[in-house]
């Protein structure tokens, strides 16, 4: 019979003994401490806040763009559309240059009055608003000025004098004047502010060239703004990114929310400027608002207390903000308080949206205007009165706004606890951007007439 060594055995069950022991041991110490080795991490005597979230979770994601575009979208809808459209550009500088053209028009109007004399005249050096509108040999439609056959007046234009800012005309259906010019047709008298329209050239069958003409770009550049927001954990937690439907129900972060607002104004009204300020001897940036390079003005009403908009002027300003360019069939339109309770009042707008014709795009809830010359995709802006501007309204072609950006929109970690300054956890939310507006004759500002 094989013999046991006692001694060899009892060591053995006294080191399994042991194990057991030391694991119960620490099951014990752990469940104490609050420490489990379940599903899910148990953070104790303490809030939930995105320190301990990421240090005990994968449930946080970096702070993006796209979550402060959600915040309150129709708030700062300018901000919220050049978010959301894809035609921004990432740039490497806090200064970014570009290129502006303008189509060639193809209308004007006359500038200074013209009077026929006594006979008449055949030839006329009529002034214009736009000399650069016009080449040798184009024809011209003088409008509301009827010719000899009971239709409005057409002339040829036989040269320009860029210096004096006239176009010699020939009329083509002119009246017979009177006198020496009994045989001939003349130009009759042509007020000032008559409209005119830039017709075909009109070429002699030798002519084997015409007037070079090109639109040359204009150079402009904007300032990248740096922008910033500090946010504490605890309330930045609330709108962070979640990786899994968790679900909190108070999205309010103020100071993101704040940081939106005073970027609206800035894209709209922001001054373009380079300075070092006066305290700190620091060089800044400060970007140009887009209605410092809109060029184009419409008006309504008809001066002092007057503020009259009816379908005529709205016809008009549709008109004068779709024709004579190269935009968008489709453009948005913001509105100030007094601006969109008057436009609400029009007969043709009225129908609209009672029949409420709505479009939501780029996040943001629009009226849809239809009219004969495109659709005005209407938005009441409610910031635009705390600038003053409640009884005026900006219209915007979204093609020819560009979002340039020197650092996009991130977070920063600030550890204020270890420099001693406070005793939080805080970040700091910053971007380096501004717009840049092509195409100024796309976009218009519409105001009450002075």
């Amino acid at each position: 019979m094989k013999k046991y060594n006692i001694f060899k055995i009892s060591s053995y069950l006294f080191g399994i003994f042991f194990l057991l022991a030391a694991s119960l041991f620490l099951s014990t110490i752990t469940a104490v401490a609050g420490i489990t080795s379940a599903v899910g991490a148990v953070i104790a005597d303490t809030a939930v806040t995105v320190q301990n979230t990421k240090a005990n979770s994968t449930l946080d994601r970096n702070y993006i763009s796209r979550k402060v575009t959600e915040m309150r979208p129709s708030a700062t809808p300018l901000d919220t559309v050049m978010r959301s459209i894809t035609n921004g550009k990432d740039i490497n500088a806090f200064v970014s240059e570009y290129y502006a053209v303008d189509s060639r028009p193809v209308a004007d109007s006359v500038k200074t009055l013209y009077t026929k004399p006594t006979d008449g005249a055949t030839t006329v050096d009529l002034a214009v608003n736009n000399i650069s509108a016009w080449s040798a040999d184009d024809t011209v439609k003088v409008n509301t000025i009827l010719g000899s056959d009971s239709k409005e007046l057409v002339c040829f234009v036989i040269s320009k004098n860029v210096t004096n800012g006239t176009i010699k005309i020939q009329p083509l259906n002119g009246p017979l004047g009177t006198g020496a010019n009994s045989a001939s047709q003349i130009v009759p008298t042509i007020a000032s502010g008559i409209t005119l329209t830039r017709m075909g050239s009109c070429k002699h069958e030798l002519d084997a060239q015409t007037s070079p003409y090109a639109m040359l770009p204009v150079k402009d550049f904007n300032y990248m703004q740096i922008f910033m927001a500090q946010v504490e954990e605890s309330t930045f937690q609330k709108i962070h990114d979640q990786e899994a439907d968790w679900d909190f129900s108070d999205y309010e972060a103020q100071n993101i929310y704040d940081m939106r607002q005073t970027m609206e104004f800035s894209s709209l009204f922001g001054v373009r400027a380079k300075f070092v300020d006066l305290v700190n001897a620091k060089e800044r940036y400060a970007t140009g608002g887009i209605t410092r390079f809109i060029t184009k003005n419409l008006q309504y009403g008809t001066g002092g207390s007057d503020r009259t908009i009816d379908d005529s002027t709205f016809v008009d300003w549709t008109k004068a903000i779709f024709t004579g360019n190269s935009g968008s069939e489709s453009r948005i339109f913001f509105g100030g308080d007094a601006l969109t309770a008057n436009i609400s009042k029009i007969s043709t707008v009225q129908k609209q949206i009672e029949a409420k014709k709505t479009e939501v795009k780029w996040g943001v809830k629009w009226n849809q205007i239809e009219t004969n010359f495109g659709i005005l995709l209407y938005k009441h802006h409610s910031l635009l009165d705390y600038a003053g501007w409640g009884e005026k309204g900006i219209v915007v072609d979204p093609n020819h706004i560009e979002k340039h950006t020197f650092k996009p929109m991130a977070t920063r970690k600030l550890d204020l606890k270890a420099s001693g300054q406070r005793n939080v956890d805080a970040v700091v939310l910053e971007e380096t951007t501004g717009l840049i507006t092509r195409y100024p004759d796309t976009h218009a500002i519409i105001g009450p007439k002075a």
